[in-house]
């Protein structure tokens, strides 16, 4: 059976893309990423042999190459074919989806394509897009061979935007190959590489910039077999590729000279040299450098001379200290990229013997086995507790045994961490486009990028930190005019920040924006019911009001609208990771959203409770406070049931035992022990009947049929053997205000 999930996922961000273009005046980014589009789809169709949306596809690509070059007069009219183009294929996909076929035509629609592309016949539209680039290629050649050192400005405009966005489209590159060289198996990262290649060879054909698209061809090629699994990326595909990038860059250099008036810079430029090493990579060839010494490398090579290698060493023979790869970079001999390329040849050949590739399933099964060892840990502790006349050898043997888990267990955690970087380049770049989108200058700050993370964590977090970071762009930050005016630099300032505290990591996204006015929540608050009147809250409990579901505070719709609209989303993702979410702000200064998430969702640190004959673990992020409450302290309030005075306000009190239907041995709060307990939604005081203590256990799943109750985030086994049910305190709460 077919399956079309890909090519409906495809459509689906082709219509998505077209919703943030500007159909009247369509720039080269924009149309570059709905081509590469259209051709990902005309690649499925065709693997998926659905003609319909292959022909309306080719259509499309058409009509936006025409757009691109200035053919097309009627604008309005193209874009009204391209979003009706996007539908119908939308339609023929679910179509194939549901039944294996369509049974609509697609007649009109290529003739209505047909008029406005300027073509003679329908059948032109559905041309193989392999034989239409071909046919571009050629024209490109012929205008403008490859020989030739003349550079020719076909369009200025166009060219300008292809400068300014194909200087960009290199920096994305170098971000994204050097994480490749970190994670060589990330596919996410060749496709991330591949794209601005792709994008850079398509806008230099129709600019007939032979050189570029040539060098740019070239390289895109390497990437797409290294996608497809056909050649492995190594340490000389990333230097080829980051080669491959300088030198676009500086052939875009020289354009700009030439849009400027000047006469293009010279430059050392071996673009066959470089061609030839893309072609070898291709063929399977790769640098073999044995295990030679840093500057014997450097002088094969051709960067330094052997003499100069000699008198280097003549120089620091006396001091140990320093390296040879050091002191030719002070004294200006070589590049420290150089250096950092004879390091990788030197360390090529001996790679496998240090380092071996692991699939994630055998990790996640040695982290289970670990988990399953602490288990068994727990359970001896506890009954060698039980033991008065213990044998101490025995207890000493044991000690030892438990540091050397604990240990194993530190280790194998650490597998899985990986830094945070990667999500926060990706930060990076949502934050440059949202801001292009809105028309705000902003720049970036990235701290602590090193900082690690359990792997599964990753993905998780990314949706919560999207919403934020496109709330602090669009409702945060103001506008340029309105930073000038407030006194501020023009350009604002979103940094993300990262850091280890407590067992947890800790993750801020401050911007430098208007802040949260306190009065206007408040309103918004009470005019959505959210609010009965003035309230005496705190600061914290005024700004948490915003991740009420739809209580936003911004002025005016747009596209990410403002801070509210999604807000309850992020809310719900962080309980949903056991973490915890506070927001700082000054009114004029900025806002800062200050994330904790565990290190890893394996683990959990917590306080083990006791109500009756049943054992519940609380998450200690969530603990504020353990007491044994007066008699005084205790008081019910109208309309608000049982409270409790602790810490100076009053909080209400959930019993355990009337909620999961137990059996308590206190019913009376001043004979029990009340834990106060935080979420996002205030503060609640907790009945329970002991506090066992604190421990750190493994989690389990409830299975799928106990997976969603109310109240309870899974399971551990206890050191006695029994199951401990671990509270989902945001749960747990929700279902104290339904009883």
């Amino acid at each position: 059976m077919m399956d079309y999930e890909n090519l409906i996922k495809l459509l689906n961000t082709l219509a998505q893309e077209y919703l943030f273009m500007d159909s009247k005046d369509v720039d080269i980014p924009m149309a570059g990423k709905l081509l590469n589009h259209l051709e990902l789809i005309i690649d499925e169709a065709k693997k998926l042999k659905i003609t319909p949306v292959k022909s309306c596809a080719a259509s499309l690509t058409q009509i936006m190459e025409k757009t691109i070059l200035g053919g097309i007069d009627d604008k309005q009219t193209a874009a009204s074919i391209f979003e009706s183009g996007i539908h119908l294929m939308q339609e023929i996909a679910d179509s194939y989806s549901n039944t294996g076929k369509y049974e609509g035509s697609i007649h009109e629609f290529l003739e209505k394509s047909s008029a406005v592309a300027g073509e003679a016949s329908i059948d032109s539209v559905s041309i193989d897009l392999e034989n239409n680039t071909d046919q571009v290629k050629e024209v490109a050649r012929e205008s403008n061979p490859a020989g030739s050192d003349k550079i020719e400005i076909q369009d200025e405009s166009l060219t300008r935007d292809f400068i300014a966005e194909g200087l960009e489209y290199i920096e994305e590159i170098e971000i994204n190959i050097l994480n490749l060289e970190n994670e060589p198996e990330n596919k996410d990262y060749i496709n991330a590489i591949f794209r601005p290649f792709h994008s850079i060879k398509g806008v230099a054909s129709f600019l007939n910039l032979e050189k570029i698209r040539s060098l740019a061809h070239n390289l895109e090629s390497l990437l797409d077999k290294t996608r497809n699994g056909e050649i492995s990326v190594t340490p000389s595909l990333i230097d080829v590729v980051l080669d491959g990038a300088d030198m676009l860059k500086t052939l875009i250099g020289q354009l700009k000279d030439v849009l400027e008036g000047k006469t293009a810079g010279a430059a050392d430029l071996d673009i066959p040299a470089l061609t030839t090493r893309i072609h070898r990579i291709e063929q399977g060839f790769d640098t073999e450098a044995g295990s030679k010494k840093i500057g014997d490398i450097l002088v094969d090579d051709g960067i330094i001379s052997k003499e100069k290698l000699e008198q280097t060493l003549k120089d620091t023979s006396g001091n140990h200290d320093k390296k040879i790869g050091q002191a030719l970079i002070e004294e200006g001999a070589v590049k420290p990229k150089q250096v950092s390329q004879a390091l990788r040849k030197q360390v090529e050949q001996v790679t496998d013997l240090t380092t071996i590739r692991v699939d994630t399933n055998k990790l996640d099964d040695l982290i289970d086995m670990v988990g399953e060892l602490v288990i068994t840990q727990s359970m001896i502790s506890q009954d060698l507790k039980n033991q008065v006349n213990a044998d101490k050898r025995l207890t000493r043997d044991i000690s030892q045994f438990f540091r050397i888990t604990s240990a194993l267990q530190r280790v194998s955690t650490s597998l899985r961490m990986i830094p945070i970087k990667q999500t926060f380049q990706r930060m990076s770049r949502l934050v440059r486009d949202l801001a292009k989108n809105a028309g705000k200058n902003v720049s970036v700050e990235l701290v602590g990028e090193d900082t690690e993370i359990d792997r599964n964590m990753v993905d998780e977090i990314y949706n919560p930190l999207v919403h934020m970071i496109r709330n602090s762009v669009d409702h945060g930050l103001e506008t340029t005019a309105d930073r000038i005016k407030a006194g501020k630099t023009e350009k604002g300032l979103i940094t993300l920040k990262a850091y280890h505290r407590g067992g947890n990591i800790v993750i801020e996204i401050a911007d430098d924006g208007k802040g949260l006015d306190k009065q206007k929540i408040i309103n918004k608050a009470i005019k959505s019911g959210v609010l009965q009147g003035d309230e005496n809250l705190s600061d914290q409990e005024i700004f948490k009001l915003i991740f009420m579901p739809g209580l936003s505070t911004a002025e005016k719709v747009t596209d990410v609208s403002g801070r509210g609209v999604g807000m309850d989303v992020v809310k719900r993702a962080v309980e949903k990771l056991r973490g915890k979410i506070e927001i700082e702000s000054t009114l004029g200064e900025g806002t800062t959203f200050i994330t904790r998430f565990p290190l890893t969702l394996a683990i959990i640190d917590g306080m083990i409770v006791k109500v009756g004959a049943e054992s519940y673990i609380l998450p200690t992020i969530s603990i504020r406070q353990a007491l044994r409450p007066t008699r005084e302290s205790y008081t019910s309030v109208v309309g608000r049931g049982e409270m409790i005075n602790a810490m100076g306000q009053l909080m209400p009190l959930i019993r355990l035992y009337d909620l999961f239907d137990i059996e308590p041995e206190h019913k009376q709060p001043w004979d029990a022990i009340v834990v106060v307990v935080d979420s996002e939604s205030g503060s609640r005081c907790l009945m329970v009947d002991k506090i066992i203590g604190k421990a750190e256990v493994v989690v389990k799943g409830l299975g799928e049929g106990l997976k969603n109750i109310k109240g309870l985030a899974g399971g551990a086994i206890l050191g006695n053997g029994r199951i401990g049910l671990i509270i989902d305190t945001e749960g747990l709460f929700e279902l104290a205000q339904e009883r």
